[in-house]
């Protein structure tokens, strides 16, 4: 899972990134740089850049170089052929971080859960609903395309057995919030 930042909704990605070289020199190479983290998200902006109004979290088979900008950097390098979806939704600025933009559930803090639409919604006869603790982790569910992201606050939940996702009875919700402008493409 990988993130990169966007001033406009899309699903496109970059097909090359500026690399700086030794003597300062910029020059593209084919791919896309993006953080492994959301929460290094404001490292892929340029100092005069405005704040990012969406993110996209993409799901990627492979990434190209860990170490696309050095040791001191979060930022990799990924090639658009390797994506799997595309997750576009709105953010807002937090200080130094990033959050989702959210209008009732507030998108951090303690017994947040994150999904996408369709978990919640396929199935009525359900009684439980498949989460994430962070949006990191979103590699560990499978999407629809036109999900939207969801953001879960619960009282109680249980850990699957590898600990990557939980699962929340449907009792234990006290709120959810589809993320209006969010949008998951399948590629």
């Amino acid at each position: 899972m990988v993130f990169l930042g966007t001033h406009t909704f899309t699903f496109t990605l970059p097909s090359t990134a500026e690399v700086e070289k030794e003597n300062y020199e910029t020059i593209d190479v084919p791919g896309f740089e993006a953080v492994c983290t959301f929460r290094h998200l404001d490292e892929l902006r340029s100092f005069d850049e405005p704040v990012f109004a969406y993110a996209q979290a993409v799901a990627v088979s492979k990434i190209e170089d860990y170490d696309f900008r050095g040791s001191h950097y979060a930022s990799v390098l990924a090639f658009p052929e390797a994506a799997r979806w595309v997750l576009c939704f709105p953010v807002r600025r937090l200080k130094t971080r990033y959050a989702p933009q959210t209008k009732a559930v507030t998108p951090d803090g303690e017994d947040v859960f994150y999904t996408f639409s369709s978990v919640v919604t396929n199935d009525p006869s359900k009684t439980f609903i498949q989460v994430v603790p962070d949006l990191d982790s979103l590699k560990f569910l499978s999407p629809q395309p036109g999900d939207k992201l969801a953001v879960i606050r619960a009282n109680d939940w249980d850990w699957d057995d590898g600990r990557n996702t939980a699962f929340i009875r449907l009792r234990d919700v006290l709120e959810i919030e589809f993320v209006s402008g969010s949008e998951v493409r399948v590629l």
